[in-house]
């Protein structure tokens, strides 16, 4: 266990949507104070949104970050229920910030829906996407999602070849894959170097929910030694539902459970 522990070293983020009621400072020194490493930079936090007039401007953004002292783990905006227009508008400013921060990775969900029109959709989508990321030098990294166009990695794999750009990668979310595949391990290993980044948290049973490691049905150990063999060098970001409230707290106890669960 303690190889997994040190595996976990430098590599710990969260999602910056679950503080977007703290102001961007606020919110990252709160993670830097709990122990964290990285943070993914989500757009629809207020201060990052390209449609909001009070957003950062750059400057501003890079002197927090530096500040903050945490790395940007992924620039991302899932927006499943947002119109293609405005997943097309803010995917191409969340590339542009990847590319001026130096981050390696965008990270796009897809609609809710499923059926074939939807599919070709995301497909264009992804297709007009990943032009930019190859031009930007950045990696378009999609999510597969339960209730979403790419649910799970059948549909995923569709996508990779219809677009068939080397620059299309998988953000693969461990709860999302336990719900939707029979084998995670199986899956983090077919993945392979597709995986250029990770949500991480735990599920009880197939529901879709997002719960604090522990809580639910999860081999932290055992999908961490699959990512171990597959050389995975990304971050682990924790990704949890309504915790606006008190996002303090749930980034604490969830930081603390998940190396907990690989300390026993």
């Amino acid at each position: 266990m303690q190889d997994l522990y040190w595996f976990l070293a430098g590599k710990i983020g969260f999602r910056l949507s679950g503080f977007r009621r703290r102001s961007l400072p606020e919110a990252l020194q709160t993670l830097r104070e709990l122990g964290y490493d990285g943070v993914e930079l989500c757009l629809e936090h207020s201060d990052l949104d390209p449609d909001a007039p009070g957003r950062c401007d750059f400057p501003t953004l890079r002197r927090i970050l530096e500040e903050s002292g945490l790395q940007a783990a992924a620039v991302s905006f899932h927006g499943k229920r947002a119109g293609w227009q405005e997943k097309q508008r803010k995917g191409l400013a969340g590339l542009e910030l990847a590319r001026d921060l130096g981050v390696r990775t965008f990270i796009s969900g897809s609609l809710a829906g499923e059926g074939e029109e939807a599919f070709a959709a995301m497909c264009r989508f992804t297709t007009r996407m990943c032009r930019y990321a190859e031009e930007f030098g950045v990696d378009f990294a999609v999510e597969p999602e339960p209730g979403t166009v790419i649910a799970g990695t059948r549909e995923m794999e569709m996508l990779i070849q219809v677009v068939g750009s080397p620059r299309l990668k998988v953000n693969l979310d461990v709860g999302h894959a336990h719900i939707t595949e029979p084998d995670l391990g199986r899956d983090i290993v077919r993945w392979g170097e597709r995986i250029v980044h990770t949500h991480i948290e735990d599920i009880r049973g197939r529901e879709h929910r997002h719960r604090i490691p522990g809580e639910g049905d999860l081999d932290f150990a055992a999908l961490l030694a699959a990512f171990q063999a597959i050389h995975y060098s990304g971050f682990f970001t924790l990704d949890l539902f309504d915790i606006e409230d008190q996002p303090e707290y749930y980034a604490r106890i969830a930081r603390e459970a998940l190396i907990g669960r690989i300390e026993r």
